[in-house]
């Protein structure tokens, strides 16, 4: 372990505070688990949200890096049964209880460290790798949580968190931009005629028409993500009714994530607009409208 000193901001706090500090979304998929899953769904959350957080907010490379590696190293210490911080006994306790398996979790702080260089997504392929490691593993980390672990929980599980990610880009497109990152591959940016220095939103007027070279890049994006949605909702209705019912939580986080895409794809690529969210009203009609089967 780490010594004391690299303990990043965030080692002392439980995972119920990280939660609730981070104010996801996420929280509204938790709501109808027994106390016991949602603590294990909840242990995750926060080692994901921690890990994120040790590279969003370190002050430079090299802390962001020790950071990461104290994360890596209580990564470990959960599986060995060993864990030193409440988030890391919060998983330690999921991965004895529920069989969370520590390697994807390992594959996320890969995906997040290649957050420590940003450098641009060359093609669709990288886009895949990544939305694959920060996203789609931690879903098939959840899947034991939850209850569902055959072959089609696990494509569903993919499908869902290449799509959530593939929003998440799509909303965070001039944030991420005027950060310094891009996860846009070159080849799409070319292709719709787009000049990164106009993800921040600061180009010209005329590219972030309806009709201009943004809204075609969004519209790729939310395309890419509407395909992941698709392929998501085709893996659960393949489903027995078992499974399909253990996947409230995810199901409740796919249709938040559906409002969310369709109010960007609303924006035609105004990137100068204030960042998409969607009201606690509306998030509590699509959480009924799963709870209530209105949505698969």
């Amino acid at each position: 372990m780490s010594g004391a000193s690299d303990r990043p901001p965030g080692a002392e706090l439980s995972p119920d505070e990280v939660m609730t500090r981070a104010g996801s979304n996420f929280q509204s998929g938790f709501a109808c688990l027994d106390a016991e899953r949602r603590a294990g769904m909840t242990a995750i959350y926060a080692f994901c949200r921690v890990a994120d957080d040790a590279v969003d907010d370190a002050p430079d490379a090299d802390t962001g890096a020790r950071h990461l590696g104290f994360w890596r190293a209580e990564l470990a210490a959960a599986a060995a049964g060993s864990a030193r911080t409440p988030v890391g006994v919060g998983l330690q306790a999921a991965i004895g209880r529920f069989g969370v398996e520590a390697r994807f979790l390992g594959e996320l702080l890969d995906g997040v460290a290649a957050d420590l260089q940003p450098r641009p997504c060359a093609d669709e392929a990288e886009l895949h790798g990544y939305c694959y490691r920060v996203a789609a593993a931690v879903g098939l980390a959840c899947l034991p949580v939850l209850g569902a672990t055959s072959a089609g929980a696990r494509t569903f599980a993919d499908a869902l968190g290449h799509a959530l990610q593939r929003t998440n880009i799509l909303r965070d497109l001039a944030g991420d931009a005027r950060g310094g990152r891009c996860y846009v591959p070159a080849t799409w940016l070319s292709a719709s005629g787009v000049e990164r220095a106009w993800l921040d939103g600061s180009g010209p007027a005329a590219v972030y028409a309806p009709d201009g070279p943004v809204a075609d890049l969004c519209g790729r994006l939310a395309a890419a993500a509407r395909a992941q949605f698709a392929r998501a909702h085709a893996a659960l209705r393949s489903l027995p009714r078992r499974e399909r019912r253990a996947l409230v939580p995810a199901r409740i986080m796919g249709a938040v994530y559906g409002g969310l895409l369709a109010q960007l794809e609303r924006r035609h690529g105004d990137l100068r607009l204030p960042r998409a969210r969607l009201g606690k009203v509306h998030k509590l009609w699509l959480v009924l409208q799963v709870l209530l089967g209105v949505r698969s």
